[in-house]
């Protein structure tokens, strides 16, 4: 059972960036992502796939992702001491969190409405995963960098760029500092009420 309101947890869950290394037991993971997948899907595809990186695979998930990073210079170090420095870095941050879920689909018509219709439904499962967490105490990092449509970092991850999409790496575990909440814009303002 969730142990908190719904409404709750949409208001109280935060993106978390320090990361406790306690770990989770994989059955409440699995739960919670049982949870996760009554999301809203067209035709019940359940076009959602993980891959669930724990222990010394961590490590492989950083070193792929600072070497995608490199190449799309989304970090640029000026030396190799700098280099080894981040990748260090890196390395910390990935062993830290006790799981990373690379959560990807299968194309369906290659970036058509399907792909849309599929995409919108694995964000809605991460979103339902993330809130389910977020009831057990578990804070989540949800990143979509440019790097997901990097075909060498779908290759590096034993996937085929021409079959699949990368939609996010969820970093998981419980959090160590929970950021303050940021305002919102209200509603009032992005609403229009349409009659005729």
């Amino acid at each position: 059972m969730l142990t908190i309101d719904v409404l709750e947890a949409i208001h109280t869950r935060r993106s978390i960036l320090q990361f406790k290394s306690d770990p989770i037991d994989r059955q409440v993971l699995t739960e919670l992502f049982d949870h996760a997948a009554w999301a809203p899907n067209h035709h019940r595809k359940e076009p959602w796939n993980l891959n669930i990186y724990e222990d010394n695979a961590r490590l492989t998930l950083s070193e792929k992702v600072v070497d995608a990073y490199l190449r799309h210079q989304l970090i640029t170090p000026k030396t190799t001491s700098q280099l080894e420095k981040m990748r260090r870095k890196y390395d910390s941050f990935f062993t830290t969190a006790p799981y990373h879920a690379l959560i990807y689909m299968e194309k369906e018509d290659d970036g058509g409405y399907l792909d849309d219709e599929n995409f919108a439904a694995v964000c809605a499962f991460i979103q339902n995963f993330q809130l389910a967490a977020w009831s057990k105490g578990i804070g989540t990092l949800w990143t979509a960098k440019a790097i997901l449509r990097d075909e060498q970092f779908i290759r590096d991850l034993h996937l085929d760029p021409t079959k699949h999409k990368l939609v996010s790496v969820l970093h998981i575990g419980y959090p160590s500092n929970v950021p303050n909440a940021k305002p919102r814009t209200p509603l009032s303002e992005k609403i229009q009420w349409v009659k005729n």
